[in-house]
């Protein structure tokens, strides 16, 4: 199906309405998935999710800083060392020092883009969208959370764990 903010986009039982988009993240440009949620196909695409969406573009440029600076903090200040082996070298492995944006930049992938239904979002901020990146830090868990950051009219509301998106 078109949309016409989407473009192409591919309904699927696990969240809603899929579609791919390019993106310059870091200088690079990366492919993410736009997820958009809904309960069923006849639900569709909502113009809540357009506008957030819509809202997000408009200020994507500015707000890249916004959220690297962000997930450097998440990093450092909450995420580091917070698991992982009891051995020292396999430690320092996994959590490395992430000292800069630059630093950080190199160790994320943007991977979705997922702005929830309304009744679910409209109390998060004015036109929220979730960032999710994949990391390459935290050794080899194969429960990967990655890292999400929450947008809300251009600032970074909360960062966590990707599932703070769902």
């Amino acid at each position: 199906m078109f949309d016409v903010t989407f473009g192409e986009v591919e309904y699927t039982e696990d969240y809603g309405f899929t579609a791919n988009r390019r993106f310059i993240f870091g200088g690079k440009e990366q492919s993410a998935e736009v997820i958009l949620m809904c309960d069923d196909e006849e639900e569709g695409i909502s113009q809540f999710q357009r506008n957030a969406f819509e809202a997000f573009m408009q200020k994507w440029e500015e707000i890249q800083h916004k959220i690297s600076v962000s997930i450097l903090r998440f990093y450092n200040k909450e995420e580091k060392g917070s698991y992982g082996p009891e051995d020292k070298k396999e430690f320092a492995l996994w959590w490395p020092d992430i000292e800069n944006e630059d630093e950080l930049i190199k160790r994320i992938r943007l991977v979705s883009v997922v702005i929830g239904q309304e009744y679910v979002m409209e109390s998060k901020g004015r036109n929220p969208v979730y960032v999710l990146f994949d990391r390459d830090w935290g050794g080899k868990d194969m429960d990967d959370n990655g890292v999400a950051v929450l947008i809300a009219d251009g600032d970074v509301i909360e960062v966590g764990y990707k599932d703070i998106a769902f």
